[in-house]
């Protein structure tokens, strides 16, 4: 499972190269998991269908042009909901992101890539994640652990917010389903080979964060057993053993 790093460390835009209702307090929010609602609709629906494709691009550095200037055609027009109806406070963030969506579909992934919109786009969805009424979990990242991950979360359009509570350590929080079927525990599963432990989990989502920083991913849940996991190594080494071998690995189901 360890790969699945490279899906947050370019936000999911890493894919590209580099690679449930509560409130701020805790507090259930009324919310039916579904579609948006308001003035903030369409930037709300199109972001969360925008960090879903954008989790999932299958393009790398063998790519070829053709590749990519397809790709970043599919996920500009994805974007377009999201720039055309984004919140004063965060139009600027979205104009910066579909400008480097706009080089890539010219075969341009330079600023896609880049460090800065990386940062761009985590403040951009967790600023959405404020915006917005969906389902909510607050989540912490600590060394090692996952702090508030409530044992159930309903079904449906699910907003993270992850707070990297660590002085020192970078933390991610990668969002797995179990395939259906597998009987393995989450602890047997990641002891598995790469390849192997990849075929029974399905990617639903990530979030990055700094010491001290924050994040937010948005993910589409389906019934089931879930785990979040941070791969990222100790210390920040390549060499290191990844931080859920230390016990930043956290159970949930979705029901």
């Amino acid at each position: 499972m360890a790969a699945t790093t490279a899906a947050v460390l370019a936000l999911g835009l890493a894919a590209c190269g580099d690679d449930d209702d509560t409130d701020e307090e805790g507090a259930p929010a009324a919310d039916d998991g579904g579609a948006a609602e308001g003035d903030n609709a369409a930037f709300c629906d199109g972001i969360v269908e925008f960090n879903g494709m954008v989790m999932n691009v299958e393009i790398d550095d063998t790519s070829s042009e053709e590749e990519i200037t397809a790709a970043g055609e599919e996920l500009a027009a994805a974007f377009e909901p999201v720039v055309d109806g984004a919140p004063e406070g965060l139009s600027d963030a979205a104009t910066t992101i579909d400008a480097a969506l706009q080089d890539l579909a010219q075969g341009d992934g330079e600023a896609f890539n880049s460090d800065d919109t990386f940062t761009t786009y985590t403040d951009l969805a967790a600023g959405a994640i404020d915006e917005c009424g969906f389902e909510t979990v607050d989540v912490e990242g600590v060394d090692y652990a996952f702090e508030g991950v409530p044992g159930s979360v309903p079904a449906g359009t699910v907003a993270f917010r992850f707070t990297n509570g660590s002085e020192e350590e970078e933390h991610e929080m990668i969002l797995v389903r179990k395939v259906d079927g597998v009987q393995l525990s989450w602890e047997e599963i990641a002891e598995l080979p790469e390849e192997e432990s990849e075929s029974m989990v399905e990617f639903k989502g990530a979030a990055f964060a700094p010491p001290g920083g924050n994040s937010g991913t948005f993910a589409e849940l389906d019934p089931g057993e879930y785990a979040m996991l941070c791969f990222i190594p100790v210390g920040g080494a390549e060499d290191g053993p990844p931080h859920f071998t230390q016990g930043m690995m956290a159970e949930f189901s979705v029901e």
